[in-house]
Order: structure tokens, then sequence, then C-alpha cells
């Protein structure tokens, strides 16, 4: 052999030997399964506060039967709606902090239901703040169109974007979205249409809708809470079939959970039962006991669709090998231990702010007098 080259192979090896691991400088396997857990969780809590807000929004015309009305029902949220969104901004920074690799790939890949649900999201701000200092008719009933239809879509581009990640989307081993050269905008937009996620943006809406209405339930009283409960058996009817639909096409389309079946099992079994809780709740008159059966079936679905991806956050449909879990797009262990820090100290002040707003803007609503102001008590 060239002594030269025997030289440069030597050089080589123990420079390899010299140069750490990238596993050693890396997040350990037990942070990366913790910071997943952690997503979940605010996950979670986004879509029980801001669910029921986003609920109010999709049924803003289905129990307010005049404008009065409709400004009590945006009043019931006022408090709460931007606060329950710091949930959604918490998800997203921690989500940038530890897997920086599947934050890039998963906004790139839904850029654009990401700039609608943003829009929507400004929207819905707006269309509140708006509404409150029009000074006519046409223009309240203008912002009140924007905020309902805005919450609807929102909503909806939520749940399909989850049954688009659990069923799978077209990435490439470097993440990066592949639709083929000849593809145009078009199919940019629509390559995350599937059964799936549609029947998943269905179930997110009347999951939603059904959530705001057992939260109207909880802070009314009056002829306005009898016309909530009336319209409760349409809404759950309709859950409960987008429900049975979503479960048959997620048991079709997924892969066998493994392992983790007898998790998933216990856990969808509780669902169930939930779900079976809300009409008996209101048929008793506990308006509590049905607000909190809805935050629990929420609960259980980020619970599954957690068991169902992990250790996946992004699923390549083109080949398995190029699936991004959380152990290939986790940030450095100082990172993420420096972040887990910050969230050790920041999550409770989350908390306690929640909970803070929520008593002190605790009470019902009375709108059963027609010329009574609006008025929480």
């Amino acid at each position: 052999m060239n002594p030269d080259l025997l030289t440069l192979v030597e050089t080589g090896l123990q420079s390899a030997v010299q140069t750490p691991r990238v596993a050693e400088i890396m997040s350990p396997d037990w942070l990366c399964h913790l910071w997943f857990v952690i997503l979940c969780f605010l996950l979670t809590g986004y879509a029980i506060l801001d669910g029921f807000d986003l609920g109010v929004g999709i049924i803003h015309f289905l129990v307010a039967r005049n404008d009065r009305e409709r400004a009590a029902q945006a009043g019931v949220i006022g408090p709460f709606w931007d606060g329950n969104e710091v949930w959604l901004v918490t998800f997203g920074g921690a989500l940038f902090a530890s897997f920086p690799l599947a934050y890039g790939s998963i906004f790139s890949a839904f850029m654009v239901p990401v700039m609608i649900v943003l829009f929507c999201l400004i929207l819905r701000a707006t269309s509140l703040e708006f509404r409150s200092k029009a000074g006519s008719r046409f223009m309240k009933f203008v912002w009140d169109l924007a905020f309902s239809v805005s919450s609807l879509l929102a909503t909806f581009l939520f749940g399909a974007s989850v049954g688009a990640v659990m069923g799978g989307i077209p990435i490439d081993d470097s993440g990066a979205l592949k639709l083929g050269d000849s593809a145009g905008m078009l199919a940019e937009i629509t390559f995350a249409i599937t059964p799936l996620s549609v029947a998943s943006g269905m179930l997110a809406v009347t999951l939603f809708s059904l959530h705001g209405l057992l939260f109207l339930n909880l802070r009314t009283t009056g002829d306005y809470q009898s016309r909530v409960r009336k319209a409760f058996p349409p809404l759950y009817a309709a859950f409960v079939v987008v429900f049975v639909v979503t479960t048959i096409l997620a048991l079709r389309d997924l892969p066998p959970v493994g392992r983790s079946a007898i998790w998933i099992a216990i856990v969808a079994t509780l669902n169930v039962l939930a779900v079976l809780n809300l009409p008996r709740a209101m048929y008793y008159g506990r308006p509590w006991g049905a607000f909190m059966s809805s935050s629990l079936v929420i609960a259980a679905l980020v619970f599954l669709f957690g068991r169902t991806v992990h250790p996946n956050l992004l699923t390549s449909s083109l080949d398995p090998s190029w699936n991004i879990d959380i152990f290939e797009a986790a940030s450095t262990k100082a990172t993420m231990l420096t972040m887990l820090v910050v969230v050790c100290f920041g999550v409770p002040f989350v908390m306690l702010y929640t909970a803070i707003t929520y008593w002190t803007f605790r009470g019902t609503l009375d709108l059963s007098d027609d010329d009574a102001q609006e008025d929480l008590h």
C-alpha cells in the first residue's frame, strides 16, 4: 500500500476516535420522550381551553336569536380567548426548541394551511374587537359572520392536519415535501386531503361545537340555557356519527399499534364512556359534569393521537425509513435541558394565570329578560 495513503487512513481513524459521536452531544432517549409528553400536554391544554371558544364561534348563529344574544355570547368568551391561545404559542415554541427538524418540516409541508389558520385566528380577534365598535346592525352581522366562519375554518384545518399527520405525508429523506417535478401550487394545497384527514377535520368541528355549547350551558341560565339544551341532541348526534366514521377510517388506514395496544384500549374505553356520559349529565342537569366529560373526550383523543404516532413526529407516506422520529429531530442535550427548566417555571405561571382568569370571571349570564342588559353576575 502507498505509504502516503496508509498515513492518511491512520490519521482519519484517529480523528474519528477523538471526535465525539453524535449521540453523545444530542439528547438522550429519556429527554426525547419527556419532551414528546410535554408537547402532548400543551396540545391538550390548548384543545380543551381554546376548543370551547372556537366552538362558541362555530355555533354563533345556532342558539342566539338576535344581535344582543350574539354580543352576550362573545362577551362570555371575551375574557378567556386570548389567554387560551397562549397555549398554542407555547406549543409552537416548545416544538421549535425541542424538535427543530420536525418543526421545519411540519411548517414547510403545511405552509398553506398554517397561513390560513393564522389568518383565521387574527380575523377572530379583530372580529370581536370591531364588532363592539360597529355602529350599525349590518356591520355587527358582518363581524359576527367573520367570527363564525373563521372559527369554523380554523377548527377544520386543525383537525384535518392532525389526520394528515397520522396518515402520513409525502416527505423525502431530508424532511422536505416531495410531490414531483410537475406538481403545482394546487398539489401543495391538496396533498393532505384524504378520507381520514377530512373526517378528522369534521370530528374537530363537531367536537368543538359540542364543547362550546356545553360551556354556554355552564355559563348561562333562564330561557337562553333552555335553548342551549335543546340544541344539544342534534349536535351530539352529529358528533357521534362523525366519531364512529373517523374511528373506522383510523382502524382501516393506520398501522397496528403493537405493544401500546393495551394503553390505547384502556384510553379508548374511557373515551367511549365519557362520550356516553354526555347525554346522561345533560339529562340530570349537571353542566359541570357534561363539560368535564367533553374535556376528557378531547384529552383522550390527544392521547390516542400521541400514542399512534409515537415515536414519530412526521410519518412519510413514501418510505418508512424517511419518518422523522423524536430521536432524529431532537435538539441538543443542553438546549433541551435549558428549555426544560424554562418549562418547569413557565408552564405553572400559565396555569396560574388561566386559573385566576377563570376564577375572576366566574358566574353565569342571564338572558331571560329580553329588555335586560347583558349582565354577568
